[in-house]
Parts: C-alpha cells; sequence; structure tokens
C-alpha cells in the first residue's frame, strides 16, 4: 500500500518519531497489542493466527506435515519450505497475481530464519553487522544451521522423510508484517503435530517396507521449537528507529533491518530493505538492539506456548483467552 500523507502529516510523524512519542502513543520500542491463537485450522498439523494492533496487521500460518523424499545434501534429514499469499482483502493491489513478488520475498525471509542463510548472503551481513570475524555462514541446505532439528524429521536416509509446509495467509497488512509472520511461524510449529511413523516389511524379502501412519494425538510428537527465532524489523526514521512500524512510519523510513533472534541471543539471519545506506556502526547498534527488544519479545510467546501446552496437557478446554478480542499478549 502506498500512503500520499501531506507535509504537515509527515511531519507530525517524523516529530513524534524523534521525542519518542509516535503518532498511536507508543514509544520507539513499544509494539502494539498483541492476540496469538493457536489451532485455528482444525485441517492442518499445526496452525496459528496473530492480529497486531486489533487486526491493524493480522496473520495466518497452517503446517501441513506430509511424507517426501529428502534432499541429497541431508538424506537423514525432514525438509521445510514456506509459502506466503497476500490476501486482496489487505490491499486491493494484491487482486490476481499482484501480491506475488512480496509473497515471495516474505516467504525467503522466513527460510532464512528458519534454514539458515547462504554463504556470502545474508549470513555475511549478520557476520558483519555484529562485528564477528572468521565466523562462517550457516549453509543454505536443509538441517545444516536449522533452528529445528531437521535430523528428527528424518524417516528412511535416503528415502523418504517428513516434509513441513508452511502455509502464510495475509489478511491484512499495516505495518511490521514480517515480525508478525514469525511469530504466528514459531506458534504454529509449536502447535504441529508429528504422526507416529512404522516400517512394516512386506509378505516377502524383497518387498520394499511400507509406512504405517498413526495420527492419534497420544502418539503424535511434538516439535522443539526452543530455538526457533523471532524476527525484529528495525525501521529507521531520521536518526531513530522504531519498532513495529505502522504504514505510516514505514512511508517515511530511509531503511529497515530485520534481525532473526533466537533465544539465546544469536542472530539467525538479517535482511535490509529501502533505498538508504546504513553506516555499519549504525548497524551494529541496530543489531544489539534487536537482540535486547528479540529476547523479551521470545520470553512472552514462549511463555504463551508454554501455558497454552500445560493447558493442553491437562486437557483444559477453556478458550476464553481465545474470543474475539483476546488478550494482549505482551501483557501476559
Amino acid at each position: 500500500m502506498v500512503l500520499s500523507l501531506s507535509v504537515s502529516e509527515r511531519a507530525f510523524v517524523r516529530d513524534g518519531i524523534e521525542q519518542s512519542v509516535r503518532v498511536d502513543g507508543r514509544a520507539r520500542e513499544d509494539y502494539r497489542s498483541m492476540v496469538l491463537e493457536l489451532g485455528v485450522v482444525p485441517q492442518a498439523s499445526g496452525s496459528a493466527r496473530l492480529r497486531l494492533g486489533g487486526g491493524c496487521t493480522d496473520v495466518m500460518v497452517a503446517v501441513k506435515a506430509d511424507i517426501g523424499a529428502p534432499s541429497k545434501e541431508n538424506p537423514g534429514h525432514g525438509r521445510l519450505q514456506c509459502s506466503v499469499e497476500l490476501s486482496a482483502s489487505a490491499d486491493p493491489m494484491y487482486e490476481g497475481r499482484g501480491g506475488d513478488g512480496l509473497g515471495v520475498e516474505l516467504g525467503k525471509a522466513l527460510e532464512r530464519s528458519l534454514l539458515g542463510a547462504s554463504a556470502g548472503g545474508m549470513a555475511s551481513l549478520s557476520v558483519a553487522a555484529s562485528g564477528e570475524r572468521g565466523s562462517t555462514a550457516h549453509a543454505a541446505h536443509h538441517g545444516a544451521g536449522a533452528a529445528l532439528d531437521m535430523s528428527l524429521l528424518g524417516i528412511q536416509r535416503g528415502k523418504t522423510c517428513w516434509v513441513l509446509q508452511v502455509d502464510a495467509l495475509v489478511l491484512n497488512a499495516e505495518g511490521s508484517l514480517l515480525d508478525a509472520l514469525s511469530i504466528a511461524v514459531k506458534a504454529a510449529l509449536a502447535d504441529t503435530k508429528i504422526p507416529k511413523v512404522t516400517s512394516v516389511a512386506g509378505p516377502n524379502a524383497d518387498d520394499p517396507a511400507e509406512l504405517e501412519l498413526d495420527d492419534d494425538p497420544e502418539e503424535c510428537s511434538r516439535l522443539d521449537v526452543a530455538g526457533v527465532p523471532l524476527i525484529v524489523t528495525l525501521t529507521r526514521v531520521g536518526s531513530h528507529a522504531v519498532v513495529d512500524a505502522t504504514h505510516e512510519e514505514e512511508a517515511h523510513m530511509t531503511a529497515a533491518l530485520s534481525v532473526a533472534v533466537d533465544a539465546k541471543g544469536l542472530v539467525r539471519s538479517v535482511g535490509k530493505r529501502g533505498g538508504g545506506g546504513v553506516d555499519l556502526g549504525v548497524m551494529r547498534a541496530m543489531m544489539k538492539n534487536a537482540r535486547d527488544i528479540g529476547g523479551d519479545l521470545i520470553k512472552a510467546v514462549d511463555g504463551f506456548l508454554l501455558t497454552a501446552a500445560s493447558r493442553a496437557g491437562d486437557g483444559d478446554d477453556d478458550e476464553d483467552d481465545d474470543d474475539e478480542g483476546g488478550a494482549d499478549l505482551l501483557d501476559a
């Protein structure tokens, strides 16, 4: 969405950021209200929905676990791939194939954060920005440098594995889209149930083994998402950067830095957008800020997921927190 703001409106937005009193009353490092729900797509292996600012930004993620073939580079590992679709309800410009380009860009950014960036690519930027020396970049192959233990998704080495298809749908997009998607993806992966697989030999010795699936919830396994990062985007407007930028603020940006941070404070990937350059010293400061902000965000999200898992284990079906309006995740 392209916004057309008057000179006075632009000045108002910039002055508010300068004084750390944004148009909606937030300080520069504050998020909007955040409501997270799990299990919103019953047909999926796992799913989640995140609404920022009462639905100003609204995304839904579904994970489908299917059996497929492993990659040649990691024959004993599973695979994961992300796709993002932008609904025309989010913006008329996304009608038809209008959102395809942005969807591909967002999907690749999510995959980089989950699976590691390629050598000489975004991982190199991450190393340079953090000031590290002599570090090796993550390999782009599934399983190497991944936030999930992809070896646990292997079934028959070189033959079969679990393939996690992460499909995201953007229902409304009013800023901070990539950050919202990363939270919903982590929650959907935490909600994912992997059926138990048993290899059964055929009646003859030469027959290939057959796979039997048991999708009994009691027999399903869960993914360990402790290492899954969240993406924090710092949007630079003038001499300051803000987190969870609105559309109005994004319209003023010189550059935006998206940093995927895990629970250990490690940077998984870095992406930049916007035509303005960012000084290396400024970039390092933004990276440190992103790690600090990301640490607090991860604690809030992980706390929510831990509580949800505990309730599920106790058989608590109370969904009072999941009604329309919900509870602010950051107030938990």
